[in-house]
This record gives structure tokens, C-alpha cells and sequence, in this order.
């Protein structure tokens, strides 16, 4: 396991960064809906950091992981979409939209991957270990 402390501290990082990125840009004393991403920022930064050091909850880390990204990445799309205007253009996809933030989420799917081989390399057999 402590192989992997690098990679959770990677994870970690880049939740957090998520995290403060979107309490920066949707403050939550501005809407409720703000609240959303800022619960979700702290759950994936903190309790499933946690979770992937651990045997019996890193599998569970990473479908939370799997999960998050999922909905993170059907969230900005669509944000993306909302507030489109002007031409489409795939230098405006890459630079006028949420695409490099989606990017930057897409990066914790092998980081997870990796600590969860690390962690649990024969999978389901080594739970009880």
C-alpha cells in the first residue's frame, strides 16, 4: 500500500484542485444549485483519498471515482452547451468550453486504476487480506 501513497496524493491534488476551482467559480452563497459541485468536490477530495489507501474500500473508491467523473463530465458539457454562442469551431471547443476542464477530470480514471491495482492486485480474492 504504500506504494501507492504517491498516486492518492496525485488523486488528492487534483480533487482539490477541482474542489477549489469550483468554489471559486460557483461560489455556494450565490446559488443552491453551487452546492452541488462544492459536495461533490469535498467527498471525492477527502473520504475517497482515504478510501483508496485502504483494501476494503478501494474498490468502492474507485466506482465513486468512476461515478464522478461521469457526472462531472455530463455536468460542464452540458454547461458548456447552455451558455454556447457563436460559431462552433474546434478551436472554440478546446479553448471557450469546459472540454479542458473534462480533460483534467478524465486524468483521476487511470490514477484510480492504477491504485487500485496496486492496492488490491488480485482483485475480489484479496479483500479479506
Amino acid at each position: 500500500r504504500r506504494k501507492a501513497l504517491g498516486l492518492i496524493a496525485s488523486l488528492f491534488l487534483l480533487s482539490l484542485g477541482g474542489l477549489l476551482l469550483h468554489l471559486r467559480i460557483h461560489p455556494v452563497d450565490e446559488s443552491a444549485w453551487n452546492w452541488i459541485p462544492a459536495i461533490s468536490g469535498i467527498v471525492t477530495t477527502f473520504p475517497v483519498s482515504v478510501m483508496f489507501y485502504y483494501r476494503k474500500t478501494v474498490a468502492w473508491a474507485y466506482l465513486i471515482t468512476w461515478a464522478a467523473v461521469i457526472v462531472g463530465t455530463v455536468a460542464m458539457a452540458l454547461y458548456s452547451m447552455y451558455e454556447w454562442e457563436g460559431d462552433i469551431t474546434l478551436f472554440r471547443i478546446a479553448l471557450h468550453t469546459t472540454f479542458p476542464d473534462i480533460v483534467i477530470l478524465w486524468a483521476k480514471v487511470p490514477l484510480a486504476y492504477m491504485v487500485l491495482m496496486i492496492v488490491r492486485p488480485k482483485g475480489h480474492r484479496d479483500a479479506a487480506a
